[in-house]
């Protein structure tokens, strides 16, 4: 059975680590950092064949790309998904309640035992099925001691280079075969009698409060949550069939009881709950009236707040040792039949059974024989091992090699190859906080394992940062050809800060780790990386070789075309002096809907607010990536991305929907790291129910948030509604006065729009006479078009193109012509449309003019473009650069890309 590891993604501005095990009919991922689906499904891998998802910490670092995995998951095919992780990830699942949900999706969680201090005798897996055991090793912080260089287990333990060569105890031999292995912890799925009783009290108690729960009743609740959450159930098995009769096929028969098969039953007790409670999407066909919004009624699921978590310890991350299938000798069939067996026994032996039978003595009686598997079964093979080892700082080496020197893990740390029969460590995927791999301690670690081990190192100290997403970066440099003001290329670097050449007493076979490498467990090869996705990355070879890509004359032609234009209205506008907000400079992070595509991030737009501030307007999952990659890293340079956080105000999160708020947690846990602090508070507008999904996220992690607005660098709640929830509305008037003050603003308004869940657009007016509207996602809205009355920019949701206004209408989204028809009615003078639909990878598709209700006003409409810079008084370019972004796409357009016809019909049409 052949197996192999890879790595999806790496340690670099937009990912985190996330490796990949595989075999031919399953996988099974470690890690899902942000953009882990993104990464995946770009490059084509996919994720069907994924059983298990295994997370070695819950903070956002490691863990913010699972709702996004989830849900690609349970697009791709039904099926039961198993999580493992530390204590507290049934908290985390649970946390997602208000906006991760699937029915094609079934969740088993297991939450891995705390650390027991005193030394493991027997290894106990958290995970094995038919391809791999997996056991976890809990690693918590322990400072170490001036002049210590000891780790202690209850004895001292020296693990000096020399002593890593010393004789080892024997130790107890972990479980080899399946049948003896230890059960892992279960992985709950059905409904339990604790979880039974807690629905009860929760139907016939008015004041239930889960908040009073704890212990095993706590965890019973979250269980019950993610049952409401994720709700498919394997089907029964298909009964067999009887025998056809002579003459009839049977075939009506045969399709009823597939279809039967395919429906999954209903979960015990929660079948009768009505439908999720917060604002959900209606299912239902629109017809005279738009999507229905509201509540339908109570459930576990609902807004009320989860049971408190309080970790048993802080900072604890988790190993994971994966031991392949151990495979058998080949069968000596000539020796078998030497030995008299035949038939059924030759099976038994085969398969690892020691049988015994009569056979002739060669003097006509008879006597019993029996056979060993080893007497016909050559040796088995040693059992190949991966590891996972997730080391955030300095302090944790020493749990992690107190581990391994018990006698439950002794036999996986072994440097003299006669010593590993059964066991052959073959790579381990090393996780690394900074100064971990040049502690002398890690090194001595390290090298206790055999030469031939592979060793990829993940460390923010020595591996480069290369760009992620090359599809989009190749368009950036085209498109920098055009205007690199308006298309600077995204920040990366090829090179790392130490080169892991130079760290000194590493084992042999270490290599940093890259996305898309890969080790061969089975049969046993060194790293590579695969060639196909190698070759598909055109823009590193093109920044290396500092020659920009080349443009078809078409493309020449349009670019020469929107520069001459370009360079003609520049002149006319020489001297004139600058409008109210045309300073302003909206930096679109994301413009795709709901999910990633090949150039655009799902929604998030970056507002810089000329000394004031920057603001920020929703932040999907990957906007911290795409703020690292316009800013860039460099502590060196002035305006990198920790001063643009620094000088974060306000973010604005328009509604409940993962694509808009996903990526909203990691981005207050990098402002926490913020040293020194940031100099003031940072306001969040949103509804009722990000805010507590951030609050019940605190318990794993600190965000920073605050509940006072005298914290003086906290992150300030203000209700987009304030009508109800566990803030006063003069709390959020209060808030919305500070935040008001902080960027200069004379109003801040928040409107209801019409959305398929509660959403919200945003109404912000400067005291310097500018008004920047913002719609979130939204039908065509009367109350936004009045509150934004004079806006000097609107940025409109532009989610379908004007062939498919009744999808629109039926999801609640708007047309390029309904929002530029917004627009006018308005009378804003500038428009940049956004939040696209996946249908138009490229360029969204307009047919015409809109219906305009003022024909004697015309606002100025542009595009929005991943990662592109538009200060407010040159959007009038972009609008220009239209048809030679359409023709520049047509270029670089890859097969299956529906964009052609839409490139040719936008060319021409928002110039009209």
């Amino acid at each position: 059975m052949n197996w192999s590891t890879s790595v999806y993604t790496t340690l670099s501005s937009d990912t985190e680590p996330s490796i990949v095990i595989a075999f031919d009919s399953k996988k099974y991922i470690f890690n899902a950092g942000e953009n882990t689906t993104r990464a995946i499904l770009l490059s084509k891998r996919g994720l069907r064949k994924v059983r298990a998802l295994f997370l070695t910490q819950l903070g956002t670092q490691r863990s913010s790309g699972v709702p996004g995995i989830f849900m690609s998951m349970a697009d791709s095919s039904a099926r039961i998904m198993q999580i493992i992780g530390p204590r507290g990830v049934l908290h985390l699942l649970a946390s997602m309640r208000f906006y991760t949900f699937r029915d094609t999706l079934g969740l088993g969680v297991t939450e891995v035992p705390d650390f027991k201090p005193e030394p493991q005798i027997e290894a106990i897996p958290v995970f094995a099925d038919d391809n791999i055991t997996v056991y976890s090793i809990p690693i918590v912080p322990t400072p170490r001691r001036d002049g210590d260089t000891t780790v202690s287990t209850g004895a001292s333990l020296d693990i000096s280079e020399a002593s890593l060569k010393r004789k080892r105890e024997p130790s107890p031999e972990l479980p080899s075969k399946r049948s003896s292995l230890h059960s892992p912890l279960p992985a709950t799925s059905e409904s339990t009698p604790s979880a039974v009783s807690l629905l009860d009290r929760f139907l016939d108690d008015p004041q239930f409060d889960p908040t009073s729960l704890t212990g095993d009743e706590a965890d019973a609740w979250r269980r019950l949550i993610i049952e409401y959450m994720f709700t498919w159930k394997e089907p029964p098995p298909k009964p067999r069939q009887p025998p056809k009769p002579p003459g009839k096929k049977g075939k009506q028969r045969q399709d009823v009881e597939s279809t039967e098969a395919s429906i999954a039953p209903p979960l015990p007790v929660l079948a009768s709950l009505p439908q999720a409670p917060h604002w959900v999407e209606d299912s239902t066909e629109c017809q005279d009236k738009p999507p229905g919004r509201g509540p339908r009624g109570a459930s576990p699921a609902g807004s009320l707040n989860l049971p408190p978590f309080t970790a048993p310890r802080q900072n604890v991350s988790t190993a994971y040792i994966v031991v392949g299938p151990r495979v058998r000798g080949k069968f000596d069939a000539k020796r078998a039949e030497e030995l008299g067996l035949c038939g059924p026994l030759r099976g038994k032996v085969a398969r690892g059974e020691t049988v015994t039978f009569t056979v002739g003595d060669g003097a006509g009686g008879t006597l019993q024989r029996t056979v060993k598997p080893e007497d016909c079964v050559g040796e088995h093979e040693t059992t190949k091992v991966v590891m996972i080892l997730d080391v955030p700082t300095p302090d944790h080496i020493e749990s992690l090699v107190s581990a391994f020197a018990t006698p439950a893990y002794s036999n996986f740390w072994v440097k003299n190859p006669d010593s590993r029969k059964d066991y052959a460590v073959h790579a381990i995927h090393h996780l690394l906080g900074s100064g971990v791999l040049e502690d002398e301690r890690y090194k001595s670690f390290m090298n206790g394992f055999s030469d031939d081990t592979q060793h990829l190192i993940c460390s923010p100290d020595h591996n480069p940062d290369p760009l992620t997403f090359t599809s989009a970066g190749l368009n950036q440099l085209r498109l920098s050809q055009l205007d690199p003001e308006m298309f600077p290329l995204p920040r990366h670097s090829t090179t790392p800060r130490k080169e892991l050449s130079l760290v000194t007493h590493l084992p042999p076979r270490c290599s940093y780790m890259q996305s898309d490498s890969y080790v061969e467990v089975r049969p046993p090869r060194p790293v590579a990386i695969d060639p196909t996705l190698r070759d598909k990355d055109k823009f590193h070879p093109a920044i290396a070789a500092e020659i920009p890509p080349g443009l078809s004359p078409a493309t020449k032609e349009k670019f020469t075309k929107a520069q001459n234009i370009v360079d003609t209205r520049l002149a006319e506008l020489e001297g004139n002096v600058p409008k109210a907000g045309d300073e302003l400079v909206v930096i679109p992070l994301g413009t795709n809907s709901a999910t990633t595509s090949r150039y655009r991030n799902v929604s998030g737009n970056f507002v810089q607010i000329p000394d004031w501030g920057n603001l920020l307007l929703d932040a999907g999952e990957g906007t911290w990536g795409q703020m690292a990659r316009y800013f860039g890293t460099d502590p060196a340079q002035p305006s990198n991305v920790w001063q643009a956080l620094r000088d974060l105000k306000c973010i604005f999160i328009s509604h409940g929907h993962a694509d808009h708020h996903a990526g909203l947690a990691k981005i207050l846990a990098m402002r926490k790291q913020l040293d020194p602090p940031p100099p003031g508070p940072l306001y969040l507008i949103s509804i009722l129910t990000v805010h507590l999904y951030l609050r019940e996220l605190a318990d794993l992690e600190n965000l920073g948030l605050s509940d006072s607005t005298d914290t003086p660098n906290g992150v300030i709640p203000i209700l987009s509604d304030t009508s109800s929830g566990w803030k006063s509305h003069d709390h959020s008037r209060k808030a919305a006065q500070m935040l008001c003050a902080e960027l200069g603003l004379s109003r801040l308004n928040t409107i209801d729009v019409l959305h398929r869940t509660r959403a919200f657009g945003l109404v912000m007016t400067h005291q310097d006479s500018w008004r920047l509207v913002f719609s979130g996602d939204t039908m065509p809205s009367d109350a936004l078009a009045q509150a934004g009355k004079g806006a000097t920019l609107l940025i409109h949701e532009a989610t379908m193109g004007d062939d498919q206004e009744e999808m629109a209408y039926a999801k609640a989204h708007s047309t390029i012509s309904q929002a530029i028809d917004v627009a006018t009615r308005m009378r804003a003078q500038n428009v940049l449309l956004t939040h696209f639909s996946s249908r138009y990878p490229t360029m969204p598709r307009y047919l015409g003019s809109p219906k305009r209700s003022d024909a004697d006003f015309k606002p100025t409409v542009a595009l929005a473009m991943d990662l592109s810079c538009i200060r407010v008084g040159d959007l009038w370019k972009m609008s220009t650069y239209i048809p030679a972004i359409a023709q520049n796409f047509q270029d670089i357009g890859d097969e299956g890309d529906e964009d052609e016809e839409a490139a040719l019909v936008l060319q021409a049409s928002l110039r009209q």
